[in-house]
């Protein structure tokens, strides 16, 4: 975890524009690991649902469910 304060303590050092474009970079990377976790998640409900591993439901059935 020091290493988390020690980066945020060096971009003190950056000028605004450099702040802004590390920001940027950060916010787009984590964007492209939210979509890979989700095209991951993605494929494994696919897998599992032509396994027979499973079923689709709808609204009612899994609030039903919920609420059991």
């Amino acid at each position: 975890m020091s290493n988390f304060y020690e980066i945020l303590d060096e971009t003190s050092n950056l000028s605004l524009d450099e702040q802004e474009s590390f920001v940027d970079i950060l916010q787009k990377r984590i964007a492209e690991e939210k979509r890979k976790s989700l095209i991951s998640a993605v494929k494994e409900s696919q897998k599992e649902y032509e396994t027979g591993d499973k079923k689709t439901s709808s609204v009612d059935e899994i609030m039903k469910e919920i609420l059991s």
